[in-house]
């Protein structure tokens, strides 16, 4: 552990008076990935950093741009990338479901984004860990694990959330993406506090991609997240209902880019081999979609919009005599 903790306790506590609402934004360091990632990394027990995840072979969905990883220096991707903050300029451009022809960062993105959430505190006093003054993706960069250079951090930059001017542009995006770097890997215990998701629905899709057991251990951990974790301005499934033998899903309204999007819904009763799907493209998702299941008892559905996950989970059409 640095010798100099109490530093770390006293900057989680000033800057957690000074940001108001978002004041607990400080007690936590942040990682997001998609839901496919998220269920691997609960599996395994650890965050690895990206050169250990590719030579892992553990990465489903990388939301990271090509352009970046190639322009960052190869020992730069030995580090766990965390934030001090969530919805950075990286998660803006890259969070949500988009169609295949309007996504940004090269075509990468997060269909759905999940959040690991880690005590501040506990991961910034540790020996090894480093802190950029900015993105690390860029040149501009510096990294160190120095108390002074930690100090010299402009956290009101870094912990930015307001209107910005175009000339203040490039200074803001820059520091709102400064990074708290782990080397390797980062067990989940002790120190992650909780695993936030954006709606219900697609908590209940990560719990669907964990072995029973695991499920069982971190159905209490893993929770909507607060209103300042995510932007919110793209498709997403917000919520799943049965109605007799019909599935209703109902969509982000606010989503700025409602599609087209080829879509694909399948169902498996319990038991059976084979299931039913649906296939067709739908113009605009911002309301909800509707599929009949005759005779449906107890399955598994599944929903993808072009080449992303958006639901995956079990659904009971009535009861069930046990």
């Amino acid at each position: 552990m640095k010798p100099w903790k109490a530093d770390f306790e006293r900057h989680i506590e000033r800057w957690s008076a000074r940001l108001g609402n978002l004041g607990w934004w400080p007690r936590y360091v942040y990682h997001f990935t998609d839901v496919h990632n998220a269920a691997s990394i609960i599996q395994s027990g650890y965050l690895y950093s990206r050169a250990e995840v590719e030579r892992r072979g553990l990465m489903r969905v990388d939301n990271a741009s090509s352009e970046i990883i190639e322009q960052t220096r190869p020992e730069h991707l030995k580090f766990i990338r965390l934030y001090f903050r969530p919805r950075t300029p990286t998660q803006y451009r890259n969070e949500g479901i988009r169609p295949i022809n309007r996504r940004e960062l090269g075509g990468a993105h997060c269909p759905v984004p999940i959040y690991f959430c880690f005590d501040a505190l506990t991961v910034l006093a540790m020996d090894d860990t480093e802190f950029s003054n900015g993105n690390m993706g860029s040149p501009r960069a510096s990294h160190s694990s120095e108390r002074d250079f930690f100090l010299s951090i402009p956290f009101h930059l870094v912990f930015h959330n307001r209107w910005f001017t175009p000339d203040e542009r490039g200074e803001i995006v820059f520091r709102r993406n400064a990074e708290v770097l782990v080397p390797d890997s980062l067990p989940l215990a002790p120190v992650l506090k909780f695993i936030a998701c954006r709606s219900a629905a697609e908590r209940q899709t990560l719990l669907h991609l964990l072995p029973a057991d695991l499920r069982r251990q971190w159905l209490p951990r893993i929770r909507l997240g607060e209103r300042g974790l995510f932007f919110y301005r793209w498709t997403f499934v917000e919520e799943v209902v049965v109605v007799d033998d019909r599935v209703l899903f109902r969509f982000n309204p606010n989503t700025q880019t409602p599609g087209p999007f080829r879509v694909l819904f399948s169902y498996r009763e319990a038991g059976e081999q084979s299931g039913r799907r649906w296939e067709g493209e739908q113009a605009a998702l911002n309301n909800q979609l509707r599929f009949r299941v005759p005779d449906a008892v107890w399955g598994t559905v599944t929903l993808r919009l072009d080449d992303a996950l958006a639901f995956a989970g079990p659904l009971t059409f009535e009861d069930i005599p046990f």
